[in-house]
C-alpha cells in the first residue's frame, strides 16, 4: 500500500460504487448481493499490476463519467414535490390575504 493516498482510495471506491450500480442494474442483481460484487470488483482493481491499473482506472472514470454514472447522482422525480410546495405556497398566500382582510379596520 506504499504510495497510495486517501484520494486514490476515494477514487477507487467511487469507481467501484459506480461499477456496482451499472453491473447490478444491467444484470438485475439483487441489492443484497451487490456488496459482494463490490468486494470482488475492488479486489480485481486492487490486485492488477499498477501500470495496467492506472490506465484501467482512467478509462473507467472516463466511461463512467460520460455515461453519467460516476457522478453517483440518483435521478429523482421532483415534479410531485414541486407541485406540493407550490400548493402549500398558494395556500399560505391565500391565508395571508384572508388574515389581512379580517384585520382591516372599517372606515
Amino acid at each position: 500500500m506504499e504510495g497510495v493516498t486517501m484520494f486514490d482510495l476515494g477514487t477507487l471506491a467511487a469507481v467501484v460504487a459506480a461499477l456496482v450500480t451499472v453491473i447490478g442494474n444491467a444484470f438485475s442483481i439483487e441489492k443484497r448481493y451487490r456488496a459482494l460484487l463490490a468486494i470482488g470488483i475492488a479486489s480485481i482493481l486492487w490486485f492488477i499490476p499498477r501500470d495496467w491499473g492506472s490506465e484501467l482506472l482512467v478509462a473507467l472514470i472516463i466511461g463512467l463519467t460520460a455515461s453519467g454514472v460516476y457522478s453517483q447522482v440518483k435521478p429523482r422525480d421532483n415534479e410531485r414535490e414541486l407541485m406540493r410546495m407550490q400548493i402549500r405556497e398558494e395556500e399560505r398566500e391565500a391565508e395571508e390575504i384572508r388574515n389581512q382582510n379580517n384585520h382591516r379596520t372599517p372606515y
